[in-house]
């Protein structure tokens, strides 16, 4: 059965003295990617997970550290595990 991969795209305000706690604790486990942090508070970062629930659950988790003052889910997108493995060019 071919899996899926849910990827997400998150904008995380925090309070500026918890950027870099937040960021490290975002980047501790394998599914999120930070892309970019701002000193004032913002950070944006990529979640990759295998379904909505495990993105669900990282936001949630995320809401809850000390300093989030909040979590955006700007964009997600489902694709196939398959798809992705697949080199560009085999598509023909």
């Amino acid at each position: 059965m071919d899996e899926q991969v849910h990827i997400s795209s998150l904008v995380v305000q925090t309070k500026p003295e918890r950027v870099g706690e937040i960021r490290a604790w975002c980047q501790a486990g394998d599914k999120a990617e930070v892309h970019a942090a701002d000193p004032k508070g913002t950070l944006i970062l990529v979640l990759e997970a295998s379904g909505q629930l495990e993105s669900m659950d990282f936001i949630d988790r995320l809401r809850q550290q000390g300093g989030v003052l909040d979590v955006s889910l700007i964009y997600h997108h489902v694709e196939s595990a398959l798809a992705l493995d697949r080199e560009m060019g085999d598509e023909r």
